[in-house]
């Protein structure tokens, strides 16, 4: 954890230089992940030439290198590197809701840089970002993480938890934010939607937090601008009171999430097995 601090401490030059070897080696030494990236492009954009793909995948892993070096550099980054970075597109649209002590829900996808601009949520945003979280099974890491996930302001939920955690704490305005676009697991409750064309399944749990507390529910639109630099902007998807059969924050969010991609291919996290769920196995 020491050598991974100092590291942060190398200035972003020195950083991407560093994160240009790492998509060396990983895409032409060990192929990390090459047959899911290319599965899963193939399946969400049928259409295109495997040349196409092939570019874009390309293009992938050194964005997704970019991301290793961006995220090592969230342990130290100061406050004013961090606004430079990441700028935040419509805060007075939100604003109404911290003035009111209204806490919202922000849902974002695996778009680069996820991570920073949660971060950056929390200095720009009028509320602090609680970021939902997977726990870590290296403690050191998981430590690691919650520290620098919460260093400025934002308290992070263990996934969990958070039902819990939100409940107990109704009295703070915040901005929950939680990455919604992983693959449920087989026994998870879940929601089946068309998302870039094919059925996919996504957690019910953020629209359930959602309803369970009547936070307005945006979309965390990552943009990225050019290497290291960001904007964010927040969309809305949907406001309460919530109907118990509705899943309209789920399909918003499938089908501004299936933009963003069309937008950005190469930005999304192609090395998760998003649909390794089969729709037939659970009608059967």
């Amino acid at each position: 954890m020491f050598f991974l601090g100092l590291l942060s401490r190398l200035p972003m030059p020195v950083l991407y230089f560093i994160g240009d070897l790492i998509f060396f080696v990983i895409y032409f030494v060990i192929g990390y992940r090459k047959k899911v990236v290319l599965r899963n492009l193939t399946h969400a954009f049928p259409t295109w030439s495997p040349t196409e793909r092939k570019e874009v995948a390309k293009e992938f892993y050194r964005r997704f290198s970019e991301y290793i070096v961006e995220t090592l550099k969230a342990i130290t980054i100061s406050k004013e590197e961090l606004l430079r970075r990441v700028d935040y597109l419509n805060v007075p649209d939100v604003q109404p809701h911290a003035d009111h002590g209204q806490s919202i829900i922000v849902i974002a996808s695996h778009q680069f840089n996820w991570e920073w601009a949660l971060l950056a949520g929390c200095l720009r945003l009028p509320f602090p970002v609680d970021a939902v979280y997977q726990k870590l099974s290296n403690a050191s890491f998981d430590r690691l993480m919650l520290v620098t996930r919460g260093k400025f302001g934002g308290r992070p939920i263990e996934k969990s938890r958070v039902l819990r955690e939100v409940l107990r704490t109704k009295d703070r305005t915040r901005a929950l934010g939680i990455v919604a676009d992983q693959s449920p697991r087989r026994k998870s409750p879940k929601y089946w939607t068309q998302f870039l064309h094919q059925d996919t399944a996504f957690f019910l749990g953020p629209e359930q937090l959602a309803k369970a507390a009547q936070y307005p529910a945006y979309f965390f639109h990552v943009k990225r601008k050019s290497r290291g630099y960001y904007t964010v902007e927040l969309k809305p998807l949907a406001t309460p009171p919530y109907s118990k059969e509705s899943h309209e924050i789920l399909e918003n969010y499938a089908k501004l999430t299936e933009q963003l991609v069309e937008e950005d291919p190469a930005g999304y996290l192609w090395t998760h097995k998003r649909w390794k769920l089969d729709k037939a196995n659970f009608e059967s």
